[in-house]
């Protein structure tokens, strides 16, 4: 297992993309460390790829290309920003807000940088802030797509885990929460010392017209999210709706989208989620060779000899996969290390649906943090700042990350709280 690792190691640092560094590592080390046919990588990754749950990604994929396309994503957050964007450094707020609604669609932080931070940002600028912390809050906003639902990372987790997609979702809808009112907690006191401007209130009659306009767009995650945790349909059902919503409104209510953008958008589509279904059928190859070589019990009796109490296991684990996020991506980690992971929860008495939750969270870190660090690069790419100017102005989002990842950690309640009382109703 030990030249497993560094052999991807070695191919991540020289440059290799991660789908192909976890594969070429998983065929040298049956060619030459093992005495199985090579057979066995084409079957893994098939295997890995074959899983019903999975069927729900590319439905939101695609739902979240064609909301922006038909520009609902625009809409929302012009309602946004006419219901907040008038206070100090209300602007910050609307990326958040924006950022929230989006990715109750979508679901993928890289989705909700793209289509948010290429508004936001040349706006934010254009009113007076700093155009290196207008992409830092854009970057940092994203990161909430992962964990309010509908969550692509939740439904690589259920696939691995074996727990409800349904549930997972629930789990992860008051952390997001958390998670955005900590962010505008922390843009209201930079506002603040840094006076950043405040915007012009509206009048009742724009205000009102910014919600009719806005309203077939904010329809959409009720539909979706109603439909799910009312046990109406399950997440790739309401994918599916979700898809067919967003055309109807695309074509027929906002006329900002037409027929010929459709293959162009479903080519879009098939590319990212061929890419991402690559990496996770990679990654199962992977996590199959570590668990045929390391049995559950090592890690069972490792953590039971540096960790004698629960709250000590969540630290040490919520670490490694911040460690982890910092070279990996965030399906991969969650592919490999789930069944390793699961006895150890099961040994400490941890909900794995409040795991699932805790771990999208550490995750999404990693979405901000050097080497990887790809919200970096996408907004890096939208608002022509350079990566570094960028990482210098996310500190204050980064120690609310981290604490409040600690306090969803160590207080389950607040995962659990939804599950428990609405969980079985979901699908």
């Amino acid at each position: 297992m030990f030249f497993l690792l560094v052999c991807m190691l070695v191919l991540l640092v020289v440059g290799v993309p991660i789908a192909y560094a976890i594969g070429c590592s998983s065929l040298i080390y049956v060619l030459f460390f093992t005495n199985m046919s090579p057979l066995v990588i084409a079957q893994q990754i098939c295997v890995g790829a074959d899983t019903m749950i999975l069927l729900a990604l590319p439905f939101f994929l695609l739902a979240g290309e064609i909301m922006n396309e038909a520009g609902i994503t625009h809409r929302l957050t012009r309602f946004a920003l006419a219901v907040i964007g008038s206070r100090r450094g209300g602007l910050s707020y609307v990326v958040i807000v924006a950022n929230v609604l989006v990715a109750m669609v979508s679901g993928a932080a890289i989705a909700s940088a793209a289509a948010v931070g290429s508004t936001m940002v040349p706006m934010m600028h254009k009113n007076g802030y700093p155009k290196d912390y207008a992409a830092a809050i854009n970057a940092a906003a994203a990161t909430i797509g992962p964990v309010i639902p509908p969550s692509i990372g939740f439904i690589i987790y259920a696939s691995v885990s074996g727990e409800s997609v349904g549930k997972l979702f629930l789990a992860g809808t008051i952390p997001g929460l958390i998670i955005a009112l900590g962010m505008i907690i922390v843009c209201s006191i930079i506002a603040r010392r840094k006076g950043h401007p405040q915007g012009q209130p509206l009048s009742k009659a724009e205000l009102r017209e910014s919600f009719f306009v806005a309203a077939p767009g904010l329809a959409m995650p009720v539909i979706i999210l109603g439909g799910i945790f009312g046990g109406l349909m399950t997440p790739t059902e309401a994918g599916v709706i979700a898809v067919f919503y967003g055309i109807i409104i695309g074509l027929f209510v906002y006329r900002s989208l037409k027929m010929r953008d459709l293959p162009r958008i479903f080519l879009t589509t098939v590319r990212r989620s061929a890419s991402i279904m690559f990496i996770i059928a990679c990654a199962s190859c992977f996590g199959f060779l570590i668990s045929r070589d390391v049995e559950p019990g090592v890690f069972v009796d490792f953590f039971q000899a540096v960790a004698s109490q629960r709250w000590m296991m969540m630290i040490l684990v919520t670490g490694l996969i911040l460690l982890l996020g910092t070279v990996m991506e965030g399906g991969s980690i969650m592919i490999i290390f789930t069944p390793l992971l699961l006895p150890v929860l099961q040994h400490f008495q941890v909900d794995p649906i409040h795991f699932g939750v805790v771990f999208q969270l550490a995750i999404m870190v990693g979405l901000l943090t050097p080497p990887v660090g790809i919200l970096l690069f996408v907004m890096a790419g939208v608002s022509d700042v350079p990566v570094k100017d960028i990482f210098r102005n996310l500190w204050p989002f980064y120690i609310t990350l981290f604490l409040l990842i600690l306090l969803i950690a160590f207080v389950p309640d607040l995962s659990l709280f939804l599950v428990e009382r609405f969980g079985g109703l979901s699908k």
